[in-house]
């Protein structure tokens, strides 16, 4: 989806999360004395702008921090129930912006390196640290989260749209096969392509066609369930994986919604010459075919063959 959506990141500038009020801050800490330890420092650091939560193990710490609520993780390296990275193993660390700061009282080399190999973004020593080490450590903390979260969006998302790139839309693609297949439940494959973009870029110029693009983009992902995977395949193709598919009349339903909102999104840009219409193929597994690639190759098909007959329409595989 696009950026701002709930299946990818939109995380925050750094220095917007250090100077948020209030703070949220997570403390994973059985203990009570190192709890009131770093209640302290906290309180010392933030004032009337924290607001703490605790969690006592294991578990709890592992409903707390996948809630995306905190802006900043302490957690304890024995916690009741296990350890650090018993927790950090369990966290979507690709939806859970959070960074983490592990304490521990074991001063070693090999337990910070396995604390930062799962997913930890610091490491403090349990009962050594001073109101200044702390401040360092959840900036550090909170700038290195901030990193990994941008070079993921460049590995993963297209940077003109903010949608997913064809790397990310294959992983999907085989989850999502792997899923129904599974459980039994149908999926569609949708390929989405714009007629006659490359006039627009020859006579308009190129940024014209990318607001086109963009226009789309924005199109697809409101035409779309929050469970969907919108991608753009390049240039001015998108493509489309539509979960838990009940019947192909609901699909002819979502392509005229499809076709009607980028005709509106376009619409509403400003200085861009004339409508925007766009031809639509749809394979559905395991109707059409029982692999994946097979089902991108008959969407894409069926998409030409309403491109051939004029575009500004729709067909399945």
């Amino acid at each position: 989806m696009l950026i701002g959506d709930s299946d990818t990141l939109a995380f925050q500038d750094p220095e917007e999360v250090c100077a948020k009020s209030p703070f949220h801050v997570l403390v994973v800490e059985d203990d009570l004395v190192h709890f009131t330890y770093c209640q302290h420092v906290l309180h010392s650091l933030y004032g009337k702008d924290l607001e703490l939560e605790r969690a006592v193990d294991c578990q709890g710490a592992i409903d707390l921090l996948s809630s995306g609520r905190f802006d900043i993780c302490l957690l304890d390296y024995m916690v009741k129930g296990g350890n650090a990275k018993d927790v950090l193993t369990r966290i979507d660390f690709g939806s859970v912006e959070t960074p983490v700061i592990v304490i521990s009282a074991l001063d070693d080399r090999d337990t910070m390196l396995e604390a930062l190999r799962y997913g930890a973004d610091d490491y403090v020593v349990k009962g050594r640290f001073a109101e200044s080490d702390l401040n360092r450590a959840i900036q550090y903390a909170i700038y290195r989260k901030y990193k990994e979260m941008r070079l993921r969006q460049r590995a993963l998302y297209d940077p003109l749209t903010g949608l997913a790139n064809r790397h990310l839309f294959f992983d999907r693609l085989d989850e999502v096969h792997r899923f129904s297949a599974r459980h039994g439940e149908k999926y569609a494959v949708m390929v989405v392509d714009l007629d006659r973009l490359k006039h627009v870029n020859d006579t308009k110029g190129h940024e014209a066609g990318d607001r086109y693009i963009r226009a789309a983009a924005n199109a697809l992902v409101c035409s779309m369930r929050s469970s969907d995977t919108v991608a753009r395949a390049g240039g001015d193709e998108f493509v489309a994986i539509l979960k838990n598919i009940r019947d192909k009349q609901s699909l002819m339903r979502l392509c005229a919604v499809v076709k009607d909102n980028i005709a509106a999104k376009a619409a509403a840009e400003e200085d861009l010459p004339g409508p925007l219409t766009c031809s639509i193929g749809i394979a559905v597994n395991p109707d059409d075919t029982e692999t994946p690639a097979e089902m991108l190759r008959l969407a894409d098909a069926a998409m030409y063959q309403v491109k051939r007959l004029g575009g500004n329409g729709f067909r399945f595989a």
